[in-house]
């Protein structure tokens, strides 16, 4: 039997797409704080110097997604030779296999001034997936605009809109002449509109994702600050938590132009170097503009794939140095914006939580223990199998309503038109 769970969202919030587009969580709240005063005081990057010191033309980031072995064995050696870092976004179920990176490679990576990211625990996707066309209640077929959940057959899912989401669960999926779809198990129960319906994985599963592969390769004994969503979905809850336990996304959206006077490590974008994805002379004219507008530019990697050679990774290498681009962690590149760990995420935070713990408050709703979670995947286990059973309206599976979201939603502004 399976359980269709529909749990209303408040007014104003717009789940599928984030709340808001805001941060509203404890540490968002403060790093909205900290980052404003930084631009009051004048500390940082302004709008007026670029955030440029006059000794490069910007700086530029490697990231190599998935922590295939042949991180270590061809791209590690070749940045080692040309005495440059770069990142590992690390899937933690691909770390201690015949074909993925060890723990000690990726500590002595970090060691050798390497970064460690994460990239989820399974490379499942973690942002929304949306409808494409309409679905009435009798309906047991999705169409999707894409086709990332079709694999997934058993794994429970969640619907929803503004007005709410109902759970069910994959049944298979595929693609046809209209497109992307997933089967249902059960009748999805309720009406949905096209395009603004969002399809993900449950809140338990993607806080694994999100937050557990975080945790598990800090276990490994790396530092992890920054997460990157596999196949760039990243919007939805993932958003939420990614604010909340990360100093940054860094595949949120964009181009791989970073601006540096305004940079938002919540909201960066990188660009390819992979040989099926990019030409040699795409990636020199993407360094061309790196270095005429003093960017943080952001690259990416998959040293699996067959045509990023340890050739081609040493061509991007070197074609970034003739432009004297500094390259950097993304760790670096942010501290020295003043937008790095300490200022996002903050040492005032764990105060805080230890003076909720004093007064018996959770703060922020729970959100740390995954009560949220539960919330939404606890359904009725009555019934008897006739057909979907509807929960009464509860608590909204989103985080961030009332007055935390106003005082984010103001915030937030105000930091713009500071930054601005």
């Amino acid at each position: 039997m399976v359980t269709i769970a529909r749990t209303a969202v408040p007014a104003g919030m717009n789940d599928n797409r984030g709340p808001l587009g805001v941060r509203t969580s404890r540490r968002g709240l403060f790093r909205l704080g900290a980052a404003s005063l930084l631009a009051l005081v004048g500390a940082g990057p302004t709008a007026a110097d670029g955030g440029s010191d006059g000794e490069s033309n910007g700086r530029l980031v490697f990231i190599y997604d998935d922590s295939w072995r042949e991180d270590w064995d061809q791209t590690f050696p070749v940045h080692q030779e040309e005495g440059v870092p770069a990142c590992c976004a690390a899937v933690t179920e691909y770390v201690d296999t015949g074909w993925g990176l060890l723990p000690e490679h990726l500590r002595e990576m970090e060691s050798e001034g390497w970064e460690i990211m994460s990239h989820t625990a399974s490379h499942g996707v973690v942002g929304n997936l949306y409808l494409t066309a309409p679905a009435e209640p009798d309906d047991r077929r999705l169409s999707l605009n894409a086709s990332f959940l079709a694999d997934h057959d058993g794994e429970p899912i969640v619907v929803g809109d503004d007005d709410g989401t109902v759970e069910n669960v994959i049944a298979g999926g595929g693609e046809d002449d209209d497109g992307f779809y997933i089967e249902l198990e059960e009748p999805i129960g309720e009406s949905f509109a096209a395009e603004e319906t969002f399809v993900r994985f449950t809140d338990e599963r993607i806080r694994e994702e999100v937050v557990g592969s975080k945790a598990e390769l800090e276990e490994m004994g790396v530092d992890v600050d920054y997460f990157v969503s596999p196949f760039g979905r990243s919007e939805g809850l993932v958003e939420e938590l990614v604010a909340e336990y990360y100093a940054g996304f860094a595949n949120r959206e964009g181009d791989g132009l970073n601006g540096i006077a305004d940079v938002d490590p919540y909201d960066l974008g990188r660009t390819s170097i992979d040989g099926r994805s990019s030409t040699e002379t795409e990636i020199e004219a993407f360094y061309d503009r790196v270095a005429a507008g003093n960017y943080l530019g952001i690259v990416v990697g998959h040293s699996q794939f067959d045509e990023t050679t340890e050739e081609r990774v040493r061509f991007a290498i070197q074609e970034a140095k003739e432009r004297n681009l500094e390259i950097v962690t993304l760790r670096e590149a942010l501290s020295e914006l003043d937008a790095g760990p300490d200022e996002m995420l903050g040492t005032e935070d764990d105060d805080e939580e230890n003076d909720d713990s004093e007064t018996g408050s959770d703060g922020d709703g729970g959100a740390d223990d995954g009560k949220a979670a539960t919330n939404e995947s606890a359904s009725d286990s009555s019934g008897d199998g006739a057909g979907p059973t509807v929960r009464e309206n509860g608590p909204a599976i989103a985080a961030g309503t009332g007055l935390l979201a106003t005082v984010a939603v103001a915030g937030r502004a105000a930091y713009q038109r500071i930054r601005e």
